[in-house]
Order: structure tokens, then C-alpha cells, then sequence
């Protein structure tokens, strides 16, 4: 008895390629190469290939085969995107790498911070290409470290929405969220603390048309916070009121090298 149901599944089996929506979700959808939906389909890639034709699926270029052959595969996830996006509202960066792929590259001063990055990304999929490399700032006579990683297609629609015209924005849909601050005050964000008063918090937004800005600061009033533009230095300021609100809100320093930008004071009971 289980010997005719494997040969009846097997005969289905092989009977896939027959089978239009099969053949479209594989190979259109799932983008999977004609050599794999042979395999599992229990035919030779001819087969597969004549009954595209047969289906009107228009078939790949050696080209566009051989990079999703050769190609690294990225789940987006919620937590990676918000880390992506955090990350680009600060100092991160997103680059083309041909046409069909982008990579993410980061600068810092601190190597501890882009170690910290590199192991939180391996842990939501992007991996590092090659190593953090140390170079010198010629124009500042400094030290600092990149980070890049390995070229993903999935990237691309990202860069696509922070980049459309080459130069970076905020896109007028996204939604604050607090991983997406955390990371946008680590990377552009800075603490005063007074000797009489409160700490008060700036995010440096130079590099930002008004457009983006004006779009953070609707955000962040949106989540409560008393912010305003401050048109002398482009940037945003927070009213002392919402600062340890802000820093509740997004929630501990993930790392030891800016944990400074959390060093929260009130000193009102100085002022007499």
C-alpha cells in the first residue's frame, strides 16, 4: 500500500512543470533557477524550460541568471529594517554595487561601536565584507574606522527611499519608532548637561534638506516630545522638559563608547 502511494505522489511530483501557477510562483516569485525546479519537479531543465515557453513565461538572460545564482539573500525583518533605517538617519549609509545590488558602509571614530554593529547585523543577516579598516581624516588630522558590508538586492529599495535623486532625505512615510531614534541619537544626537538646570539634547540634521527635517520634528512631537528647529546651526533641538522622556523612551546604551550621550542631569537644585 505505501509502495502505490509513493509512486502516485512521485508521478505528481513529477507532473509539476505541468502545472502554470507552480511554474510562475518557482520561477517568477521565488525566482528560483530552472537546474533546482528540475529537481524538484523530477524532470530535466529542458522540461522545465519548454513548458515556460509553453506557460508564455518569459525566460531569463544569462546575465540575470547568473547573479541570482551568485547572489546573497537578505530577510528583511522588522528589527533589521528599524536598525537600517536608525542607522541611516545618523551616519550610516547605503551604496549601489552594480545594478541590482547595494551594500551598507558606516564610519566611526569608535571601532568598539562598529564591532557592536557589525555583530548585531550578522545576528539580523548582513554579514561584513572583509575587515573594519582604521584610516586617517586628513582635513581633521583624526582616526576613524569603516565598516562595510557584503551586497544585498534587498538593500536596494531601501537605498531607492532615502536616496531617490542621489542625495539623502527622510522619507515622508516613515514612522518613528524607538530603535530608529536609539540609533539616530547615537549616531547624530548630543547631551549638554548645565551646571544650573536640566540636560537638553540636539540632533545634529545639517546634511538634511528642510523638508526632512520639518517631517522629524512633526514625528517626534507626534511621540509627546517638545522639540523645535534651531535655524542658526539647522538642527533640532529638545526641550529640557522631554529629555528623559526621550532617553526612557528609547531605551539603554547598547555600548559602553556612547554611553556619555545617556549621562541624564538635573541640576535645578544648584541654581540657589
Amino acid at each position: 500500500m505505501n509502495r502505490h502511494l509513493n509512486a502516485k505522489e512521485k508521478e505528481v511530483e513529477e507532473k509539476l512543470y505541468r502545472n502554470q501557477e507552480w511554474m510562475h510562483e518557482h520561477y517568477v516569485e521565488m525566482k528560483e533557477s530552472t537546474p533546482t525546479m528540475a529537481q524538484r519537479a523530477g524532470c530535466n531543465q529542458s522540461t522545465i524550460l519548454d513548458w515556460l515557453r509553453k506557460f508564455d513565461i518569459p525566460t531569463r538572460t544569462v546575465s540575470e541568471g547568473t547573479f541570482l545564482a551568485t547572489r546573497n539573500y537578505l530577510d528583511l525583518s522588522s528589527d533589521l529594517s528599524n536598525l537600517l533605517k536608525g542607522e541611516l538617519l545618523g551616519d550610516g549609509c547605503i551604496t549601489m554595487h552594480g545594478s541590482r545590488s547595494a551594500l551598507y558602509e558606516h564610519s566611526s571614530k569608535y571601532r568598539e561601536y562598529l564591532i557592536w554593529l557589525s555583530e548585531t547585523f550578522a545576528d539580523l543577516g548582513i554579514e561584513q565584507a572583509g575587515r573594519i579598516r582604521r584610516y586617517r581624516d586628513k582635513k581633521y588630522d583624526t582616526f576613524s574606522y569603516k565598516y562595510t558590508s557584503r551586497s544585498y538586492p534587498e538593500l536596494v529599495s531601501i537605498r531607492q527611499r532615502f536616496y531617490p535623486e542621489g542625495k539623502k532625505i527622510v522619507p515622508q512615510d516613515l514612522i518613528l519608532t524607538p530603535i530608529m531614534a536609539r540609533q539616530w541619537y547615537i549616531g547624530d544626537g548630543s547631551l549638554r548637561n548645565r551646571e544650573r538646570g536640566r540636560s537638553n539634547i540636539s540632533f545634529s540634521t545639517d546634511d538634511f534638506d528642510r523638508a526632512s527635517i520639518d517631517y522629524l520634528l512633526k514625528e517626534l512631537r507626534d511621540k509627546g516630545f517638545k522639540v523645535s528647529y534651531q535655524r542658526a546651526d539647522n538642527r533640532i533641538g529638545m526641550s529640557v522638559e522631554s529629555v528623559k522622556d526621550f532617553l526612557d523612551w528609547i531605551g539603554p546604551c547598547p555600548i559602553n563608547c556612547y554611553s556619555y550621550k545617556w549621562d541624564y542631569r538635573d541640576n535645578r537644585k544648584n541654581a540657589h
